[in-house]
């Protein structure tokens, strides 16, 4: 009996030691990145009705350098991320608006909404996901987050986002694959 609970006790030691160790992921150096969910609060403010929008995705990268510093004079503001590169935002959208279809009556489709100010979008800058330069796999999610007012929008307008991040690889920067959201019905309570 008491060889059997020494080898028992050997054997649980060696179960524990190999299921301690965690392969590390095998993700590609380029991001990935899958559509979670879109959080939607509605507000009111000074009578104009305002919808605060969340964009969750999920990201998986193989070398886990993903995110900007926020300072500017951190290299993260430098060729290829200064202002004006179109590296500069690492969070990109395009945003879709649901019309009616003219070629079927009673039918919807969606177009790329125009902006009434030329370069203006909801795309930004995300902080980088992990406190050193070591590469490593990262994986998890990102919430962005912004606002829409009613100015540029009516009540029961339905829209979508199409979505793709970089990441900080110099001197081109890796794009990931796009993704599109789930559609969005603004200022509904």
């Amino acid at each position: 009996m008491k060889s059997m609970l020494k080898y028992s006790a050997v054997l649980l030691l060696l179960m524990l030691a190999f299921s301690s160790c965690r392969k590390e992921p095998n993700y590609p150096d380029e991001p990935k990145i899958e559509f979670r969910r879109v959080e939607q609060y509605h507000f009111e403010r000074n009578r104009l009705k305002t919808d605060s929008l969340v964009l969750v995705i999920h990201y998986e990268d193989g070398d886990g350098n993903l995110g900007l510093l926020s300072d500017t004079a951190s290299s993260d503001w430098q060729p290829p991320f200064d202002r004006g590169s179109v590296y500069h935002n690492n969070f990109v959208t395009k945003l879709y608006i649901r019309v009616p279809d003219e070629m079927n009556p009673g039918q919807f489709k969606f177009m790329e909404y125009q902006f009434p100010v030329a370069g203006f979008d909801y795309s930004g800058r995300f902080t980088r996901l992990s406190a050193d330069d070591r590469e490593e796999p990262l994986e998890g999610e990102i919430k962005y987050s912004f606002k829409i007012d009613a100015d540029l929008f009516l009540p029961g307008d339905v829209i979508k986002f199409d979505i793709f991040i970089y990441d900080r690889t110099r001197p081109i920067p890796n794009k990931s694959n796009v993704i599109t959201t789930d559609e969005i019905t603004l200022f509904q309570d």
